[in-house]
């Protein structure tokens, strides 16, 4: 017998579930149970939730001195549509672009258009790689406002970022409107699955530190998940593996 495995390593964060899956030689209540051990895994690893994707994408491309910004407007050049305030944040971006092409930088980015919370003031929260300069850059390149909120990325966690960022519900919003914006450049985290023996245990390197775990056992099979951060000399080490430099012993993701 083996037991499903899948991993998802998005930057410092991993994700892993191990779990029992059904068989064709299985009883039906064995299936039965099998398949709840299976909905377990799949909740807790449900990376198509728009927080989970956001969290997971943030980890894999934004570091902590990267920069969350926020965007506001002053009570003469607030928009009226939610539509006009796209617009000008697609300008801002569009500018900050140009402006860092010309000094051969590169621009990533996630954004978001909120106007539901507080005062239900239209504004914009972005998460953007940091260069140098950026602050006196991004400060001028906006003129709605007088306040533009910058803080770094490594204030928050990656979740806590995620949440904040989506915390307006989907319901009224516009037909077809995402969650959030992303720039085409940004890399996708890593998905590895596989099967391992059924004696196999999930845990996190000794180094790293655990965010969350869940577990449950039957008599019919078990799932366990956790999610862990891992710290920035084996994040080096993963990298190096990976183009088929070793210059560490043991492996990055242990279970």
């Amino acid at each position: 017998m083996a037991k499903r495995k899948k991993t998802i390593i998005a930057g410092s964060i991993v994700k892993t579930i191990l779990y029992t899956a059904p068989e064709p030689r299985d009883s039906e209540r064995a299936r039965a149970e099998k398949s709840r051990m299976t909905s377990a895994a799949q909740k807790a690893m449900n990376d198509k939730t728009a927080r989970g994707r956001l969290e997971m994408l943030l980890a894999a491309n934004f570091e902590g001195q990267d920069l969350f910004v926020t965007l506001t407007y002053r009570d003469a050049d607030l928009p009226a549509k939610r539509a006009d305030a796209v617009k000008n944040v697609r300008k801002f971006i569009k500018q900050l672009r140009a402006h860092r092409r010309a000094r051969g930088q590169e621009l990533k980015y996630v954004y978001t258009t909120e106007d539901k919370h507080g005062e239900g003031r239209l504004h914009h929260h972005l998460v953007i790689n940091a260069t140098e300069r950026d602050i006196e850059t991004i400060r001028s390149l906006w003129p709605y406002g007088d306040m533009v909120d910058i803080e770094y990325v490594g204030a928050r966690d990656y979740e806590e970022l995620a949440r904040y960022m989506t915390k307006e519900s989907v319901e009224g919003r516009p037909v077809g409107a995402q969650m959030w914006t992303r720039s085409r450049n940004l890399e996708q985290p890593i998905v590895e699955t596989c099967f391992v023996s059924d004696d196999t245990a999930l845990a996190a390197p000794s180094d790293c530190t655990v965010l969350e775990r869940e577990e449950r056992v039957t008599g019919y099979g078990s799932y366990s998940y956790i999610k862990y951060r891992v710290p920035p000399w084996r994040r080096q080490q993963t990298r190096h593996q990976r183009a088929g430099i070793e210059d560490k012993p043991g492996p990055l993701y242990l279970t």
